[in-house]
């Protein structure tokens, strides 16, 4: 009896141990949950440098705040639903999200106990996301290397 315990918990732990991945769709300009995981919360933070060495923005954090049941698996940042509730710099923003032309982005998902996933995008003159790390779906396994120190 106790085996049938240990191996319940045991199948529990590994079915629980999904990612939040996403992609972005330069098609259709979403972020795209690829498991059907409500993407519940999430961070958008801008990594270009203005050139007197400052940030352009600070980054946004979007949560939830409408009907459990209603929370999109994807979205795009020229309609983010209103039940997203944002913060910038710890403060509500209100304004709709404008993605500054040619600079980078990381998005963040995560949350829900769940590794968070994380992608990077890139904006061309006209405010379009024209490049990507994640154009499908595919394994976020951390941080890649590459992004290391830079």
């Amino acid at each position: 009896m106790n085996n049938k315990k240990h191996l319940i918990i045991m199948l529990l732990l590994l079915t629980s141990c999904q990612k939040h991945n996403i992609y972005f769709d330069t098609k259709t300009q979403k972020v795209i949950s690829c498991n059907d995981i409500p993407i519940s919360s999430f961070s958008i933070e801008n990594d270009s440098i203005k050139p007197d060495g400052f940030p352009y923005e600070a980054a946004m954090l979007f949560k939830w705040e409408g009907n459990v049941h209603l929370i999109p698996s994807s979205f795009s940042f020229d309609s983010i639903p209103k039940e997203y509730i944002s913060t910038k710099g710890g403060l509500i923003y209100k304004s709709k999200v404008k993605l500054n032309p040619n600079c980078r982005y990381t998005i963040e998902k995560s949350g829900n106990g769940l590794s968070p996933c994380i992608i990077k995008i890139w904006i061309n003159s006209k405010g379009y996301v024209y490049k990507t790390t994640h154009p499908v779906c595919i394994k976020n396994e951390g941080v890649p290397k590459e992004w290391i120190n830079k």
